[in-house]
């Protein structure tokens, strides 16, 4: 009797997880989406990947409905925003010591995936003919391990942006906080705070519109982390991007709209109801704007559609 009661129990939790994988789209309030504020038409602004790693995984643990069936390749890359007063990255891609930081994430992340290095961010930058010395900031969407493992190699010479909030978030989280700890106490890069100060960006409530002209605003993105940002850049061409950086981590998380599954957002979202939150204005935000293209920081997918650095999208 004590063993059927097991194997039931076995059974009915084995059950209960599998639900997690299973495609349930969070539902979409009928109402009227907010467009964004007219594209400007600020020259000379450019976009490319910079590609330095990827980790390869499983669609299922990328987003819930996702196939065990099929590969999911999470990149992990650095975004080149080129304009006339700077050159910025959107996060830092990897760092030459990459398989090191590695070793900061959970045990269960590490064992259902596979690390592949392209090109560490510094040597990429530098065989695609920019001196990471010219770079006058970092932007980081946020301060996981993925994001800022590049800051080592670039030390103290470039500025890294962030938002008040992420980075109390990362001194006191004991996991995703942990390489970001490290890297203050080795690399000590200079650390700025973004500040909101600009109002209303269409339906963002707060933006920093960071040169003045309309062509890259910051707007708050939080869930993943509580500093979280996202950040749009709008070009001549008439193309606008929107870096999302975690909120989602595969394109079908904003377009069906889905969360991750269970197991992996326990692990890495710190606000689960917040995101679903954040997916459901993300889908209403694409659906109401077609000329945005929404940029999870880890989809290939999305990336591969992209200008390839040293390439430009202009």
């Amino acid at each position: 009797m004590k063993t059927r009661i097991v194997v039931y129990s076995l059974v009915a939790l084995i059950a209960a997880l599998g639900w997690t994988f299973v495609k349930r789209p969070l539902a979409v309030p009928d109402t009227p989406g907010v467009p964004l504020p007219p594209l400007p038409n600020v020259q000379g602004v450019s976009v490319s990947v910079v590609s330095t790693a990827e980790i390869a995984s499983l669609e299922a643990f990328s987003v819930r409905g996702g196939s065990f069936m099929n590969g999911f390749t999470s990149a992990i890359a650095a975004f080149l925003v080129e304009h006339p007063r700077g050159k910025v990255l959107i996060d830092a891609g990897a760092a030459r010591e990459i398989d090191a930081h590695m070793k900061t994430i959970p045990f269960l992340m590490r064992a259902v995936s596979s690390l592949t290095v392209h090109q560490p961010i510094v040597d990429a930058l530098k065989a695609g003919g920019l001196d990471p010395r010219r770079l006058s900031a970092v932007w980081l969407t946020h301060s996981h391990w993925d994001h800022i493992s590049g800051l080592a190699d670039l030390g103290d010479e470039v500025p890294v942006w962030l938002t008040d909030e992420e980075i109390e978030y990362a001194w006191r989280d004991e996991g995703g906080g942990r390489l970001f700890r490290e890297l203050q106490a080795q690399a000590k890069p200079r650390l700025r705070e973004h500040r909101f100060t600009d109002g209303a960006y269409g339906p963002f409530p707060w933006s920093k519109d960071y040169f003045g002209d309309g062509s890259v605003v910051l707007v708050p993105l939080e869930g993943h982390t509580p500093g979280s940002l996202g950040i749009l850049v709008n070009l001549a061409s008439g193309k606008r991007y929107l870096f999302i950086g975690d909120t989602a981590w595969a394109r079908e998380g904003v377009e069906w709209p889905a969360e991750k599954p269970l197991v992996t957002r326990n692990m890495v979202d710190d606000d689960a109801a917040m995101v679903r939150d954040q997916l459901v204005f993300l889908h209403k935000l694409q659906t109401t704007n077609p000329e945005l293209v929404i940029v999870p920081a880890h989809d290939a997918r999305v990336h591969a559609q992209m200008a390839q650095f040293p390439n430009r999208e202009k």
